[in-house]
């Protein structure tokens, strides 16, 4: 198989999951070197406003999915390419189910420290993610089962990129990595089956729907080493720089 293009997360798989993570060296020169053989494009929860000083340091030119799956943007100039909003109800449901907790909610592209307590929000704009940021993880199961009633959303929780606690992404159900992938792969002109995709976290299951080869990081989750056809090293060892000196030998 000609594999044409790179799919890979960001948190946990390009970067370490600490407070202002950025790739090493030796990965910047690995996508360097391989750029002209392969279209490499993140697939990230990350907004744009903290994507962006990652996708800079990598230096990639091919569109990149962020916010959780729900928009993708030309990386060097931020232009939206593609977007999937929420509706207005869900997003009231969503608030709703968060009011009793006292945790951060982010709207689009704001930062932490930019938002508020669902108690406190008041959303005039379109929104296309919703951040409910750094819960305990009996807290954020809570919301997550609660939050699986809403009928025309997905919910992910994920390790927050913080490094603390468990922070859950919240799309409308057809804005996945998985959507926007296929919308991607319009983009490139490429098939699925030309695609590698690489992960670490549950909701990059959505990413693997979305792909040929499936690629974990070696500190991903059971859950997704149990879906990918392989397994690298983890991100503490610079797994995903050593599968594309591989992947390129």
């Amino acid at each position: 198989m000609q594999y044409q293009a790179f799919i890979f997360d960001l948190d946990g798989t390009a970067i370490p999951n600490i407070p202002n993570g950025l790739p090493s060296d030796r990965l910047v020169k690995a996508i360097a070197k391989a750029k002209g053989r392969l279209r490499f494009c993140a697939a990230t929860g990350r907004p744009i406003t903290n994507a962006k000083p990652i996708l800079d340091r990598l230096n990639l030119t091919d569109p990149c999915i962020i916010s959780a799956g729900t928009q993708i943007v030309n990386p060097q100039t931020g232009q939206i390419l593609w977007e999937a909003a929420l509706d207005n109800k869900d997003v009231a449901a969503v608030l709703d189910i968060c009011k009793p907790h006292h945790y951060e909610v982010l709207i689009r592209n704001e930062l932490m420290g930019q938002g508020a307590p669902a108690a406190r929000r008041i959303i005039t704009e379109s929104v296309n993610v919703i951040y409910i940021m750094q819960c305990s993880e009996a807290d954020g199961q809570a919301i997550l089962k609660e939050l699986a009633e809403v009928p025309n959303i997905t919910a992910a929780g994920v390790l927050s990129w913080t490094g603390e606690g468990l922070d859950i992404h919240v799309t409308h159900r057809e804005a996945t990595k998985e959507h926007a992938i296929a919308e991607l792969l319009k983009m490139l002109d490429i098939t699925k089956v030309q695609t590698i995709g690489v992960g670490d976290g549950n909701n990059d299951v959505h990413l693997f729907r979305g792909v040929g080869k499936k690629v974990a990081m070696g500190n991903a989750t059971e859950l997704l080493k149990s879906q990918a056809d392989v397994v690298c090293d983890s991100v503490d060892h610079d797994g995903l720089a050593k599968f594309i000196e591989e992947f390129m030998s």
